[in-house]
């Protein structure tokens, strides 16, 4: 059973490569968002507010200025807080 299913965003393989080894489900971020506890994309997805265009209730991780191991413990961290 994985660790949790997290949407990413294409382009970003180094990062589904890590988390798919580290026990994780990876899909892509164009199917259901409903079921997927966390959505990690590049920023390319938010207007110049900030704002997302990714619609989901899932948190949304930007991997911008992050190594994947950043991105990584960011997944977990959030993956953590959600179960609480």
């Amino acid at each position: 059973m994985p660790k949790g299913i997290i949407a990413v965003a294409e382009g970003l393989t180094n990062v589904g490569v890590l988390l798919e080894r580290e026990g994780y489900a990876v899909v892509g971020i164009d199917g259901n968002l409903g079921r997927v506890d966390a959505v990690v994309t590049s920023g390319v997805d938010t207007d110049m507010s900030g704002v997302s265009a990714i619609f989901t209730k899932a948190p949304v991780i930007d991997v911008a200025g992050k190594s994947p191991r950043e991105v990584l413990q960011a997944v977990e961290e959030t993956i953590a807080k959600k179960r609480l």
